[in-house]
């Protein structure tokens, strides 16, 4: 289906009512926009410093990235020289930790952490780290699926969105680490849009593999670097999985221990795909009125207080994965808070919806930061990530 088409049908679906609209931005409870002063933005740093240098647990890995099998398993030796995203707790949390500590120091420069922050990424992003990371992701043994989808797409798409954070950064340090990444953010967006061009259907769910949420990270490394293969791929597949969808099923979110919402994520991803006058019809075929109560999902507090071991053995024996799924839960409410900020300023600045999106964003993130510390180290080795996208997606709303 051509785009002139897509907007065709979907102007078949009516645009949200304006007066109803208004009203229900009324109807809705205060809500109070996060502050990021120094405390907060040093706070925001300390949890991927805590962990970055923190070697990943045994099983979480194939044996060859970073644990060595003889009579005991243990870290290969040297691998904080020939490996670069080897802590918080495993590889892709490694990487977007990294990229946590970049995005605080670009915003903030000379916050008292910095000397330590630009350490670190020295460190982890030098020239033989690298090249060890491209001699683990280079493998390529016929029949080893576990090491083929090791991180793809997740992991891939946060190594590229890494990379466009330091190679924008016009910063002497910055460039010199960039240009060390150069060699893995050249084989990793290959493998991506290989991924993407044999991809059939898309993954449209909550947690790491959503194909929408990937691209999306994506296309923030295409935004910063002009990889225009690489965003080609991303605009031809968004339009082959998602163009002719319609009525996102958001009764059917979350699923317990989602990070990201489906339909938001995809709505947000074709904000950026797609021109302002064929997003908008689209949109409207997409989600529901936010008046609606279908849409009512997005202002109700996600709830992680049931979320807890029952007393059984089964839960006595899972007490990490009860606190990986609450940390979700946790970060959902960041990502939901992003998505409606991204989706808000792909519409006209006159459209109804847009305050109420925001005001939705405003009220989810404040969710999120109530309950940051709730979850323990498994939601402080990558929460803080998804705090600073809602951040950055705060700040570029702003401007507009």
């Amino acid at each position: 289906m051509t785009l002139l088409a897509l907007s065709a049908a979907a102007h078949a679906f009516a645009a949200p009512n304006t007066n109803q609209t208004t009203q229900y931005l009324k109807s809705l409870p205060p809500a109070q926009r996060p502050v990021f002063d120094q405390t907060q933005i040093v706070a925001l740093a300390s949890l991927p410093l805590s962990c970055i240098d923190h070697p990943q647990r045994l099983q979480d890995h194939p044996q060859t990235y970073l644990w060595v099998y003889d009579n005991k398993a243990h870290p290969a030796p040297g691998y904080d020289t020939n490996r670069a995203f080897y802590g918080c707790y495993d590889w892709h949390s490694a990487v977007n930790s990294t990229w946590t500590l970049l995005a605080l120091l670009r915003q903030n420069p000379k916050m008292f952490l910095a000397p330590v922050i630009r350490q670190r990424l020295t460190e982890h992003l030098g020239k033989d780290n690298i090249a060890g990371e491209v001699n683990f992701f280079s493998y390529d043994e016929p029949g080893d699926a576990e090491s083929k989808e090791f991180e793809r797409p997740y992991g891939y798409t946060w190594l590229l969105k890494l990379y466009g954070e330091l190679k924008s950064w016009n910063d002497p340090d910055a460039q010199k680490l960039a240009v060390n990444m150069q060699p893995l953010v050249k084989l990793l967006a290959g493998k991506y849009i290989s991924y993407l061009t044999s991809l059939p259907y898309p993954m449209r769910v909550g947690v790491h593999p959503n194909t929408a949420l990937t691209m999306s990270f994506a296309l923030d490394y295409t935004d910063a670097t002009g990889d225009t293969e690489v965003k080609t791929s991303i605009h031809d597949a968004a339009i082959r999985f998602f163009g002719n969808d319609k009525n996102c099923p958001t009764a059917y979110e979350p699923s317990n221990g989602d990070f990201a919402s489906p339909c938001l994520a995809e709505a947000m991803l074709m904000g950026r795909v797609l021109e302002q006058k064929t997003f908008v019809p689209w949109l409207d075929a997409f989600l529901p009125p936010v008046y609606s109560p279908a849409f009512k999902i997005y202002q109700s507090e996600i709830d992680t207080s049931r979320i807890k071991a029952s007393g059984s053995n089964a839960d006595a024996e899972d007490k990490e994965g009860l606190l990986g799924s609450k940390s979700h839960l946790i970060g959902l409410a960041f990502q939901r808070a992003a998505d409606l900020l991204g989706i808000a300023s792909a519409l006209p600045a006159d459209d109804p919806r847009v305050p109420v999106f925001q005001h939705l964003a405003d009220f989810n993130a404040q969710q999120g930061f109530q309950k940051i510390g709730d979850a323990g180290y498994l939601g402080q080795h990558w929460l803080s990530t998804y705090a600073v996208l809602y951040m950055q997606a705060q700040a570029a709303a702003s401007k507009k």
